[in-house]
This record gives C-alpha cells, structure tokens and sequence, in this order.
C-alpha cells in the first residue's frame, strides 16, 4: 500500500515537472510587449528589499538558430556600462586617489594643455564639452580605431562648450575616466573591474567585448531602427546588428552581463559593499552646471556621475538604459529594483522597467 502512494507521488511530481510554469503578471506584461515591439529574446529581473522577486528570460538569444534565452544568457548592455564605470572611479577617489574636481590633466599630464579646466566629475557627467570621440552614436563610428590616434586627432578639435556650461552626452569622457582607472590603479580597466568587482561579488559571467570577440552565450544582437540603402530606408522589420566599439572605448559600452550576476551588483549597491553612502548620494545627485542650473533632459529626468538621475518626488530613482535595448532603474524610494535586457535596439527598455515595475508599485506607471 505504502509502495503504491509512493509511486502516485512520483507520477504525479513527474507531471508537474512537465507542466509549463504557470505565468505571472509579470510574464504575462512582458510576452505581450515582446510580441508587440517585436522584440526576440529578453530577461528580467526584480528586487525588492533585497530579495529577488523575479528573475526569467523570455524569447530567443538567436533567431537564425532558434535558441532560447536563459537566465545564463549574456546580453550586451552598451551605455549602462557607465554606471559600472562611475562606480568604480568614485571606489578610487574614496581611497584618496583623487578628487571629482581634480584637473583631469593633473592625472594625465599628457592630454592637451587646452584640456587643464576639465574635471573629473564634469567627465562622468558629461559636461566636459570635450570633442566626442563618438561620430554616430547610432552607428558606433569612432574617430579612429586606437587610443593614441584617437587622442591625437582629438587634441586638434575645438571644444563643442566651455566645461561645466552645457550637458552632452560625450563617450571621450569616458575614454579618459577609463585612462585614469589605469594611471591610479596600474591595472588595465577590464582586469580593474574583474578585481575590484566582478571576482570578489562572484559575477562570473560579466566580460567585456563587442561583436568581433568570441562571448560563449551571449544572445545576438538585432535592431528595428530603419537602414539606409541605395534604394531608399529599409521597411520595418527585424534585422541583424552588431556593436562594433574599440578596446579603448570599452569604458563607457562594452560590457556583457546577465540578470543574474546583475542581481549580485544590485545586492553590493544596497549592501554598501561598492561605496560608502556619501559617495552614492554625489553619484546619484542631478548635475549642477557653471550657472547653478541643475540640468533635465526631460521633467523630473536629470544626470548624475554616470547614473540618468529621476527625481520624482516620493519615487526618486536611478540607473541607466543602453543602445535602446537594456536598462537597469534603482527606485530607491520604493526599495525596488528592476533590470530589462534585450537583444533588440529599439525595444524601449525604459519604459519596459516602469511597465514591470507598476505591476509592484502602481505609482510608478503614472506620469
């Protein structure tokens, strides 16, 4: 008797094992936008007050080859790497390496004479009005394909401001933030970062590289913007895409993660393990320029040191987006923290994060 309710029990553990998962809200949000942007393959992840909540990928890693997404699966997070870089350069002037509004030639003595105002902090906030090295963020064209041709050619370009009067978004600021990592640290940046972070919080899946270098389970990157062609804009639709960024540019687009060693960073954040709390609150701070304006790209929107900064009252939030395919939203007021990768440019990932995260918090859905 005792033999045959033991095996009901297995029969029926076997069929549970079988059945699919039952779907929550959040799955349900996210099957119906990804069907609706066309979006092929993504991952979630949600904390609150410490806990994952949610951590599940959706989709396709590759189209061609119909592979699925997984929790494992790396996704490139392009511009969101500057909040892992920002973190890192606050680690350092913590140590007493340097100041933020230290003369970033005073650390580089090599750069430009020209270049002796510019700060520290006016390079993670983008209000350096240094020459970009970027020439297309859409395409990723650079001015050159190395550092040092890079920095040459830059050295006889005017400034497109003075420093700290104007906000633009600017990746030779991170080349230098990157340089400066190096100078202090007498490491090269992505052993700095895999030391100083990756290793000690366990994120063994974060690297670095872009679409020429070799990622074992990284997901294929496609686009829906539009081409130009001989014969006019391609229609809409899906395409492939690859992000093509120099060693030298890494700094500020060429990470690779996955919601679950994005889990362990968020954890260290929350923890203190990262920065103290003061640094967090210069980091996580809207930008003030010369005139004593604090900068919005938009309403409540500003920029920190490397983090876009919402400063919605009772729902202040920070994180980043990246090539208009990932992004990662601290809502620090709501103790909650959502992550949305995707391997599609133009999928709208901000607006992705808020969708899930009204599914907790219901205020965050509104204007």
């Amino acid at each position: 008797m005792k033999s045959g309710r033991r095996l009901l029990c297995f029969v029926l553990l076997g069929l549970l094992a079988c059945a699919p998962a039952r779907g929550d809200e959040v799955d349900d949000f996210m099957r119906a936008e990804m069907a609706k942007r066309h979006i092929p393959g993504a991952a979630v992840l949600v904390v609150r007050d410490g806990r994952v909540l949610k951590q599940r990928a959706y989709g396709l890693a590759n189209v061609e080859l119909n592979v699925p997404a997984g929790e494992e699966t790396l996704f490139q997070v392009a511009s969101l790497t500057k909040a892992f870089t920002a973190v890192a350069v606050l680690s350092l002037a913590e140590e007493g390496k340097f100041s933020l509004d230290e003369s970033v030639r005073r650390i580089l003595p090599q750069l430009p004479a020209s270049w002796g105002a510019v700060t520290v902090r006016q390079l993670l906030s983008h209000t350096s009005g240094l020459p970009d090295v970027s020439v297309n963020e859409a395409t990723d064209e650079v001015i050159a394909e190395t550092r040092p041709e890079a920095l040459r050619k830059l050295a006889r370009m005017p400034f497109k401001s003075r420093p700290g009067t104007k906000w633009s978004y600017n990746e030779t600021g991170y080349v230098l933030l990157g340089m400066i990592i190096e100078r202090v640290s007498g490491f090269g940046f992505e052993e700095f970062m895999a030391r100083r972070f990756f290793r000690p919080l366990g994120m063994t899946r974060t690297l670095f590289g872009d679409d020429r270098a070799v990622v074992p389970g990284r997901a294929s990157m496609y686009t829906r913007y539009a081409r130009q062609t001989d014969d006019g804009p391609t229609p809409d639709g899906l395409w492939t895409n690859r992000n093509l960024y120099p060693a030298y540019t890494y700094m500020g687009a060429g990470l690779n993660t996955t919601v679950g060693d994005l889990s362990k960073w968020d954890a260290a954040l929350s923890e203190g393990r990262l920065l103290k709390p003061a640094s967090l609150a210069e980091m996580w701070r809207a930008v003030r320029l010369n005139d004593g304006k604090v900068f919005r790209l938009e309403k409540t929107l500003g920029y920190g040191l490397g983090w876009e900064v919402y400063d919605r009252p009772g729902h202040r939030a920070v994180g980043h987006s990246g090539s208009d395919a990932v992004s990662y939203i601290r809502f620090l007021d709501d103790r909650l923290s959502v992550a949305v990768l995707t391997n599609c440019q133009g999928a709208d990932p901000d607006s992705l994060v808020f969708g899930v995260a009204a599914l907790y918090v219901p205020a965050l859905g509104q204007d």
